[in-house]
């Protein structure tokens, strides 16, 4: 009995709160962001949208009423991919929150035949921040596509096609979501060798006005470029390398945050992985200080020394010389 009684408090407290959570956020009912936020269930990482997931018929119980929606989240990501939001279904599909960081919600959209999964970010406090789509179907000739939330919280997503039975081309983005800038920022894309039969470099148009900016290489698989940056005290930079015969291969792109005249540092607000570049005269030495294994495959490491390439010269110069 008295057992009984100790645990009493606890029962009545779980009591109401289970009476007090919402069984459904029809338009017209009062809501709070708290009983939005928790009308989402609650699931652990990772947590993995596909395209035939996407397809399959949501229960009617999880359905989000639009005027509700767009009182907590800006309709405007949904207007990107389905002109009319009045014969739009919502549903709540799932909830994480990273502790004492950011909440994550996946909000199913269906449209006719179109149907998309929509990652939406709030803060600590519970407030909109931003929001991006994970997977889409109906929108395009893709055979294959899923979103993915990662355990690191990375953010994956994939589309392929696929002829004859074979994958012709695929694409795999990988992003985190930065809060200090308030953006999903990409880590990592990852197009096969039928899209690109070439390295691209995705900053090479980018000024090069700093002393240390340039191309330092080995070879032509192996090289990192260094570019101005928004900041003078920071450097964009694109790292890509070939090993063991093209066997172990790693990239990045980033910006890196000068400390000194010779040494800059890459490191981002909630991701692991840390780079150093120690500049000595026309070389660059660059090591891998955190755990950056979702750019690179297992055996190998952002490591090495690269020499600067010489800058060719400019039309304007060579005219001048004439």
């Amino acid at each position: 009995m008295k057992k009984f009684l100790f645990f009493l408090p606890v029962l009545l407290l779980l009591a109401v709160a289970c009476k007090n959570k919402k069984t459904s956020l029809k338009d017209g009912d009062k809501v709070e962001i708290g009983d939005f936020i928790e009308f989402f269930p609650e699931i652990s990482l990772p947590f993995r949208m596909d395209d035939t997931s996407l397809v399959k018929k949501s229960k009617d119980s999880f359905l989000i009423g639009m005027k509700i929606f767009q009182q907590f989240i800006p309709d405007s990501i949904l207007k990107k991919d389905f002109n009319n939001l009045s014969t739009l279904k919502l549903y709540s599909e799932a909830r994480v929150k990273e502790k004492g960081k950011e909440t994550y919600l996946f909000v199913k959209a269906v449209g006719g035949s179109k149907r998309a999964c929509y990652l939406v970010c709030f803060s600590d406090d519970n407030k909109y921040l931003n929001a991006m789509p994970l997977v889409k179907d109906g929108f395009d000739n893709s055979t294959s596509a899923y979103g993915l939330l990662d355990k690191k919280y990375q953010i994956i997503t994939y589309r392929e096609r696929r002829q004859g039975g074979m994958i012709s081309t695929f694409k795999r983005n990988v992003y985190f979501y930065n809060n200090a800038a308030n953006e999903f920022t990409l880590l990592m894309t990852e197009p096969n060798e039928e899209i690109i039969e070439n390295v691209i470099n995705p900053i090479d148009t980018f000024s090069t006005k700093h002393k240390l900016t340039g191309d330092y290489v080995q070879n032509k698989k192996n090289f990192i470029s260094f570019r101005d940056s928004k900041r003078a005290n920071e450097l964009s930079f694109f790292v890509h390398f070939e090993k063991s015969n093209g066997e172990c291969k790693g990239e990045l792109k980033g910006v890196a945050k000068l400390v000194n005249n010779t040494l800059a540092v890459y490191q981002e607000s909630g991701n692991p992985c840390e780079l150093q570049f120690s500049f000595k005269g026309n070389t660059v030495t660059m090591k891998e200080t955190g755990g950056c294994g979702s750019w690179r495959d297992i055996k190998c490491f952002f490591e090495g020394s690269y020499t600067r390439k010489k800058a060719p010269k400019s039309s304007e110069a060579a005219g001048k010389k004439k």
